[in-house]
């Protein structure tokens, strides 16, 4: 049946293996992991690690998103997209297209507009990280289970 599993530790730090699967347990629950199979702490270390501190996360991920908060919600999560794809690709937009499956004029508009919001963030390797950490967040933060699953 189904199981969750915390870290390998010494017998006298049991509970805090229990504790660690207990709360694996609890972020299934919530839709944050993944609902099938033996869940093992392991394996979502990333969502463990964001999922910990929730006010700290979502401070994260508002203040680093913040250029996109004034946008209609349509727009807003076809930026984020695209954004995620900027922070993954190596290439321009027509690396980014490819990622989205989207036609490369789509993606040029989309890196031109992300470039006006985000300026010199787009640059910065300490902004990129906290932009992709906000962008992981906010999907950790919405229960998004099916987008968590490559956590380690």
């Amino acid at each position: 049946g189904p199981a969750a599993t915390g870290p390998a530790v010494p017998p006298a730090e049991a509970a805090t293996s229990l504790r660690w699967a207990r709360r694996a347990w609890e972020l299934r629950s919530r839709g944050i992991l993944p609902g099938t199979g033996v869940l093992r702490w392991a394996d979502h270390l990333t969502t463990h690690w964001l999922a910990a501190d929730e006010l700290l996360t979502g401070a994260l991920a508002t203040r680093s998103l913040e250029p996109l908060s004034g946008l209609p919600a349509n727009r807003r999560g076809k930026l984020a997209e695209t954004l995620g794809a900027v922070l993954d690709a190596r290439g321009g937009a027509p690396e980014v297209a490819a990622r989205l499956g989207i036609h490369p004029q789509t993606a040029r508009h989309r890196l031109h507009r992300l470039r006006a919001l985000f300026g010199a963030a787009l640059d910065d390797p300490g902004e990129r990280l906290n932009l992709r950490i906000a962008l992981r967040a906010e999907r950790v933060l919405a229960g998004e289970a099916a987008s968590c699953v490559r956590s380690a």
